[in-house]
């Protein structure tokens, strides 16, 4: 290994009039030899733990830019010139390019030596070119501009994010303008009206507009010479009707009050409107942060309406409470017993909603439905009595999971246990790019005429009563029998069960298939052919005997995740495979079938536990009945017997 680039000298002499000078020309691939992050790294070379380029220079007088091309970077680089720290790589798995501003004096007269440092922990990364240009930052981004402007059908300018890149995918460094009404990153910018002025190299690019899930993404191709002053102008569709539903994320971070990502309370407003968010619920950490003096201050408070919330992190979970009064005593984040944890944070002013976050993260040693809490068999969870809470994140953008159905099976497995929690999805986004907030969202049954005064007493009213879609690049609708929708107890039923799934999603995703679970047991699934029409992706029937007891519907569906960097899913949180495939997945809540009439819904324990008070633990009478029950019924006297 060390004879690799950890101690390889590359020799370059690098003159004043050269407006750059190439210090790798290859792309490399840093790790630990022996060792793989991913399944893509398995069988190829690593050709260095570090890198180290050592290059002959003259001293700068004036500032000057290093830029490094990167890709997969998740832990944190130190990227050190003489000795001196000039920051890390970018934390982000897009492939992007860094650029680094040089100081006058820190390049030498003669010998140089530029390293980036690994992490401690397992990191592959991609790394190269590296180029030492001579001008100064300001100076080599600003060679020609483009111009950009944004609007609907209508040709009225939007709220948008947009993203360039060059021909090949990488994330462009650029200057955005006019500073305070934009929020830019490498390659990105989002802007509250569609517009904004770009400073770039000269070069080739493609430009990309767009405005969350419901809208089309808009692309155009552009070559800029140095001094062109480009103008484009990119019009953008809306693409999936959601009249009726309300798109919320209800987990959303700042750097100015949660003290870590990057966006700041003004770059999260513009990412809100851009994104397409009609509900945004604030979550800092242990922190009531009031979003609407920041969203009239940069302009866009007619384009969402902002909640206060709270996400209440311990030591032994994290969850957010919504809506508080911005002046309410915060919860005690140190108490780690639930039964005194959750009552507090339920006793919270105003408090409607209490969601448990990303449950299979582990945080200060403790997952909130880890081995040692929780059965995924049964759904039996050892704070189950002191569980008052409304909501639990089966898709958490930012923490994804290996396994995307993971949390469903345990969701499910809660359900049969007789907890009454909805599912829900949001983004956890603490960054201006690197998590794209309102990837995973939650789209609430709600009147949404008015994105800026939505009826807070409707919200929460859906909220309680599961009247919500889980939606990461999907939307998926179901009925039963032409009348009952998610949310719903369906009743007076027929011995035939008519079920009506739609998905719904943007010309720029993808469905593949869908399943229909009774009881979390896979009933139905279909094989969806969708050649990338925009709107109404698929419409399924399936005809099912109304089951011999009560059970609950939901409908998943599920396609090949987004991997262009204008939307990238991104890869596991905390993963437990060195495999991932990326996928996208839009599901319902349930619809609750009253199968034998009496006018209520009995989940799978309650249904055990009739089954044991008639015919006893273990009469014949019993295993006679089960045999006509579901295998989420059998589990739960499997479970009342290991009880007794």
């Amino acid at each position: 290994m060390h004879r690799l680039l950890t101690s390889f000298a590359l020799l370059f002499t690098i003159h004043a009039s050269a407006a750059e000078t190439v210090l790798e020309s290859r792309r490399l691939h840093l790790g630990k030899a022996g060792a793989y992050e991913w399944d893509e790294f398995k069988d190829r070379k690593v050709d260095a733990e570090r890198l180290e380029l050592h290059f002959q220079s003259q001293a700068n007088t004036s500032e000057q830019v290093l830029r490094v091309w990167q890709r997969d970077v998740k832990l944190n680089w130190p990227v050190l010139l003489n000795g001196k720290k000039l920051g890390i790589l970018t934390t982000a798995e897009t492939p992007m390019e860094t650029i680094y501003p040089l100081a006058p004096g820190i390049l030498k007269e003669g010998g140089n030596v530029l390293i980036i440092e690994p992490p401690p922990n397992l990191d592959d990364i991609e790394i190269g070119p590296v180029i030492l240009e001579t001008q100064t930052p300001s100076a080599y981004l600003s060679a020609a501009k483009i111009e950009v402007t944004v609007t609907d059908e209508s040709l009225h300018p939007i709220p948008c994010r947009l993203t360039l890149t060059r021909r090949d995918g990488t994330l462009q460094p650029l200057i955005a303008e006019p500073q305070g009404e934009v929020a830019a990153r490498t390659g990105v910018v989002y802007t509250k009206d569609g517009k904004v002025s770009l400073s770039v190299p000269a070069g080739d690019y493609e430009l990309r507009a767009g405005r969350g899930f419901e809208w089309s993404i808009a692309m155009q191709p552009i070559s800029v010479k140095a001094g062109d002053a480009l103008p484009v102008t990119l019009k953008l569709k809306r693409e999936v009707d959601t009249t009726g539903w309300i798109a919320a994320d209800s987990h959303i971070h700042t750097l100015t009050h949660s003290g870590h990502g990057d966006a700041t309370i003004e770059e999260r407003m513009l990412t809100i409107a851009g994104e397409g968010i009609e509900l945004a619920i604030s979550t800092d950490h242990n922190h009531h942060t009031d979003f609407a003096p920041a969203a009239a201050s940069v302009g866009v408070a007619a384009a969402f309406t902002p909640v206060i919330g709270n996400e209440v992190t311990t030591k032994h979970g994290h969850f957010n409470a919504f809506p508080v009064p911005a002046n309410a005593p915060v919860v005690d984040a140190k108490q780690e017993n639930w039964a005194q944890l959750i009552p507090a944070i339920r006793s919270m002013p105003g408090v409607q909603v209490i969601t448990l976050n990303h449950p299979r993260d582990l945080h200060s040693g403790f997952v909130p439905l880890g081995g040692l809490h929780f059965n995924p068999k049964t759904g039996r969870h050892r704070d189950a009595e002191a569980m008052d809470i409304d909501a639990i994140e089966v898709v958490t953008s930012a923490a994804m999971q290996s396994d995307v159905h993971l949390l469903y099976r345990d969701w499910f497995a809660m359900l049969n246990r007789g907890h009454r929690f909805a599912a829900v999805a949001s983004s956890d986004s603490h960054d201006v790019n690197r998590f794209i907030l309102g990837q995973g969202r939650t789209y609430v049954a709600a009147k949404d005429d008015d994105p800026s005064g939505l009826n807070p007493d409707e919200v929460w009213r859906s909220y309680h009563e599961g009247r919500l879609i889980v939606s990461l690049g999907l939307l998926t609708h179901m009925k039963v029998d032409d009348h009952f929708g998610v949310g719903d107890l369906a009743t007076g039923l027929k011995d035939k069960l008519k079920v009506e799934i739609t998905i719904l999603g943007p010309s720029w995703v993808r469905a593949d298939h869908l399943e229909l679970y009774a009881n979390g047991v896979l009933i139905r699934e279909q094989a969806v052919k969708d050649a990338g029409q925009p709107g109404i992706k698929a419409h399924v029937s399936f005809e099912l005997p109304r089951p011999s007891h009560d059970v609950h519907l939901v409908a998943i569906a599920t396609g090949p995740g987004v991997k262009e960097p204008f939307w990238e899913i991104p890869r596991p949180y905390q993963p437990t495979s060195k495999t991932f495939t990326s996928r996208v997945i839009g599901s319902t809540n349930p619809i609750w079938i009253d199968a034998d009439g009496d006018g209520r819904f009995d989940s799978a324990y309650q249904i055990a536990q009739k089954l044991v008070r008639r015919f006893g633990i273990d009469s014949r009478e019993l295993h006679e009945a089960a045999s006509q029950c579901d295998d989420a019924v059998r589990i739960q006297l499997d479970t009342l017997r290991t009880e007794r």
